[in-house]
């Protein structure tokens, strides 16, 4: 090779050295930038970190009443050990119909939640360090800018863009089995404004503001999620506690007993309650079935009626009818039984003021002729199913489902358990429905439920339901202290 071939390919040979790091440089600027505005060393060398995520957030398809929102906090104390790969979340949850004071703990092979409240704990084998917490690490700009330096091989510089009067700076980041989402960077002082997640039903946005240092690590004190552009979560407080004690954050309480053994509902199964009254569903989807002669009426069930309804009728060995389906009330997952329910050819069974969320569930308009409205009360079947119109804290308006013949009561979201003895997890609501089933005057033996198989005696109703006390908040428990 002469010299001046030599002197190009050595060019060359050097140019194609450093296009690599030219090429990323843009990206590799930027998360230097952002990782030091949140802290540098000190957050990229923690051992550990607590995230407190206090929120309200709406609760889309559980209105007490359809349009009107009802909102519930959501409070939640994350705490991460990095180096010993454990994690543990302190949750409070208060809604219109319930309070929970939970503790999530992730240690090695341990996956526990501990219910406060109840003193009471259950194993649980869906729950990993991964999935532990993974909506307040994905809402944390602080874990956001921990994560970028190890993924930088994922995040693509796409541009600036104005945002709210700023420069930003735009990185696209695909990592792991999650979806791509992009982040909005002020381009001056380094620090994560935006997360946006762009998916066909609607772009989930995630805004941060107020940045404040707490520890030598920032964070943003407001941070609000909105999806198609309606709120859904709102923040009320949050901070950051940078290598804090574990020794009261990763310690497994004492004194607390087994909930006890669950009943298994991963296959179909169809249970004879009483004569001509059936029970049959699977995961947390069962429909109660009445045979009333020449059809049969039905209540209950999510995504599993038309499965339910099938394996009852190749039991049966009958191609009885469906004639009637019974909606208990508005919300979401209870719609879902509807399109089975009108392909079976049944009329719904429902109220006035759920009726425009009926239609408006399924392709096309139920005809009028295939639709009854309750008002009071109503029986179908020549008697064998009576349906009372009720109002609960869950729904102001609530089906409730009676067999005078068999001394059944069937309802949806108030008496649910998935285990096999000993009794329910209680909250204020069902005290409510047990008074208001009682001013009814009607004679129950039984309550079977349309979330779970097993059925309650009236004996354990009651003995649950007495045994209610109003909830407080514990000593020592920052998280609900103020409600």
């Amino acid at each position: 090779m002469d010299s001046f071939k030599k002197s190009i390919a050595i060019s060359l040979a050097a140019i194609w050295a450093i296009w690599p790091a030219q090429a990323s440089q843009p990206e590799d600027a930027i998360i230097a930038k952002v990782t030091e505005a949140y802290g540098g060393a000190a957050l990229r060398d923690a051992k550990s970190i607590t995230i407190i995520d206090y929120s309200k957030s709406p609760w889309p398809g559980q209105e007490g009443h359809p349009g009107q929102p009802d909102f519930f906090r959501d409070h939640a104390e994350l705490t991460i050990d990095f180096e010993g790969k454990r994690k543990s979340m302190l949750s409070w949850r208060v809604s219109r119909t319930g309070k929970d004071l939970d503790l999530f703990v992730v240690n090695g092979n341990e996956a526990r939640i501990y219910d406060i409240l109840n003193r009471k704990y259950s194993d649980e084998d869906w729950l990993t360090y991964a999935s532990l917490g993974r909506s307040v690490v994905s809402a944390s700009d602080t874990m956001m800018a921990h994560a970028l330096p190890d993924i930088s091989e994922t995040v693509v510089y796409d541009g600036e863009t104005a945002y709210r009067g700023a420069l930003h700076q735009k990185l696209t980041v695909k990592s792991g089995p999650g979806p791509e989402y992009t982040l909005y960077i002020n381009k001056t002082s380094g620090l994560i404004s935006k997360k946006v997640i762009h998916r066909p039903a609607g772009e989930i946005s995630y805004i941060f503001s107020n940045h404040r240092k707490s520890g030598g690590v920032t964070f943003a004190q407001d941070m609000n999620v909105f999806v198609g552009g309606q709120p859904r979560k709102i923040s009320i407080d949050r901070n950051i506690e940078l290598n804090p004690s574990l020794a009261d954050k990763l310690v497994s309480p004492s004194g607390f007993i087994p909930w006890g053994e669950q009943v298994d509902t991963a296959q179909m199964s169809v249970r004879k309650i009483s004569d001509h009254v059936y029970h049959a569903g699977k995961g947390r989807s069962f429909t109660l079935f009445v045979d009333a002669g020449g059809y049969f009426i039905a209540s209950g069930g999510q995504d599993a009626l038309s499965e339910s309804f099938e394996a009852l009728q190749s039991q049966l060995n009958t191609k009885k009818p469906l004639e009637y389906f019974i909606l208990t009330h508005h919300h979401d997952e209870h719609l879902g039984a509807l399109n089975d329910a009108v392909a079976f050819g049944a009329s719904v069974i429902t109220t006035s003021d759920h009726l425009p969320t009926v239609q408006q569930s399924v392709p096309t308009p139920i005809p009028d002729d295939k639709i009854s409205l309750v008002k009071g009360s109503a029986t179908f079947g020549d008697g064998a199913v009576k349906v009372f119109d009720i109002a609960t804290a869950h729904s102001e308006r609530y089906l409730l489902v009676y067999l005078p013949a068999s001394k059944v009561v069937f309802g949806e979201d108030h008496f649910e358990t998935q285990l096999k003895t000993g009794a329910p997890r209680v909250h204020k609501d069902m005290v409510n429905f047990k008074n208001t089933v009682q001013m009814l005057g009607i004679d129950v033996e039984r309550f079977i439920d349309g979330h779970s198989p097993r059925a309650l005696t009236i004996a354990e109703f009651l003995a649950a339901t007495d045994a209610y006390r109003d909830i407080t908040c514990p000593a020592g428990y920052r998280i609900c202290s103020k409600g």
